[in-house]
């Protein structure tokens, strides 16, 4: 072949205006595309770009820019992994030379391993070429980085740009390359969608393949909050806090002086108690209870008169109905079965209104409060007519009750 580096710029030109205008036609059916196919086939153009020493073992030197046509064909393992063999015919421009030639043609054959990237379209690649021409042949390692990109469901466009180094003979080459290939099949779909870390992001896009199970992550298959404190790492100023600290909303530890799990900052009551349950605002909760104090009097048989006026049992009573203003209390007075029942129902109010009077005067209970009630003998506690009986029947029930709030627990 006798190619001109013009003619090999025409014609890459030639072949980029047609692929590109067919990309923009088949706009359409780029979303359907699965980036997962299994094989290619394609065919291609290739600016080249020999070492200027070559071929140096005949004093040469002579080869300049040239071209080459070829094909591949391709096999894509997994979603990442794929393998590749090409084949082409080369033609290189010359200089003037001792052999009276204007160009130098040859042969190539490649097998190249793909690594392809995030996207499944962007690829390195590295691999064993083999260059055979008028002169000499080459045995080159090859590395470089390519695309496919997409035109439909089943064509794409290829580019590559490769560097060669021939070990052997030290040389130097690079090439560039535009082609388009036909895609078929699909890669086992069970590797196009392992999740290792079952975090809902498969590992081919999974920047993060060791996440801890139950942990939110990005698209990217990374922890969205790091430390677990409840604050995207986005807005985290303190993205190693210590597990369950109490954090602020920049995700930093706060302080919260009495324990209760509500901060400083958020805290209307700063003081509350250890161990009450608390609001939102850091103050108690209240619950109410209804609580109660008893008194007992003692008195002689036939009379009013108390024989224990200062049982602690008194002062209680008067102390529970000072502390609590909406207190209220009942004196009730009973009798023994002896006598008349008219009688002992006098003497039981007589006790009961005693037993009032005592705590007004003496322990200055609110008398307002205080309500006295003689029941004679109607509720004997013990109906035997027997001494033991009667001094147990003889008795005052005095009883204050409330309903309070307190810290709930």
């Amino acid at each position: 072949m006798n190619f001109s580096f013009r003619k090999t710029l025409i014609s890459l030109a030639t072949i980029s205006a047609l692929t590109l205008s067919h990309s923009a036609a088949a706009d359409q059916y780029s979303n359907k595309d699965d980036t997962n196919y299994k094989k290619w086939v394609g065919v291609f153009g290739q600016y080249y770009h020999p070492d200027g020493d070559k071929p140096d073992e005949i004093g040469g030197g002579f080869m300049e820019h040239g071209a080459a046509f070829g094909g591949e064909f391709g096999v894509r393992f997994t979603p990442r992994w794929a393998m590749r063999l090409e084949a082409s015919k080369t033609g290189v421009n010359a200089q003037t030379n001792a052999f009276g030639t204007d160009a130098v043609d040859g042969t190539k054959f490649a097998a190249d391993a793909l690594y392809f990237q995030d996207d499944e379209q962007t690829y390195l690649f590295s691999g064993l070429h083999h260059a055979n021409d008028d002169f000499d042949d080459y045995l080159s390692v090859a590395v470089g980085i390519g695309k496919h990109w997409n035109l439909d469901e089943s064509t794409r466009i290829i580019t590559e740009a490769t560097a060669y180094h021939a070990f052997a003979d030290s040389y130097n080459d690079f090439s560039l390359k535009i082609g388009l290939a036909w895609v078929w099949g699909q890669v086992d779909a069970s590797a196009a969608a392992l999740d290792s870390d079952r975090d809902g992001v498969i590992d081919r896009l999974d920047n993060c393949s060791r996440t801890a199970p139950g942990v939110s992550v990005d698209a990217r298959g990374c922890s969205l909050d790091t430390d677990n404190d409840g604050i995207a790492n986005s807005l985290d100023n303190c993205p190693n806090s210590a597990r369950g600290a109490t954090v602020n909303a920049s995700g930093c530890a706060a302080k919260d002086s009495d324990n209760d799990g509500i901060v400083d900052s958020m805290d209307l009551c700063m003081n509350t108690p250890a161990g009450d349950i608390v609001t939102t605002t850091g103050c108690s909760v209240m619950v109410q209870e209804q609580i109660e104090v008893t008194l007992s009097a003692l008195f002689a048989n036939n009379s009013s008169i108390i024989q224990n006026p200062s049982d602690v049992k008194f002062v209680e009573f008067a102390d529970f109905l000072k502390r609590y203003p909406d207190a209220t209390g009942i004196i009730e007075g009973h009798t023994s079965s002896v006598g008349t029942d008219q009688y002992n129902q006098f003497l039981s109010q007589r006790r009961a209104d005693a037993v009032k009077a005592l705590l007004v005067s003496r322990y200055n209970a609110p008398a307002e409060r205080i309500s006295t009630v003689g029941y004679g003998e109607k509720r004997l506690l013990n109906p035997a007519n027997n001494a033991a009986a009667h001094r147990e029947n003889r008795r005052i029930i005095g009883i204050v009750k409330a309903v309070v709030e307190t810290n709930a627990k």
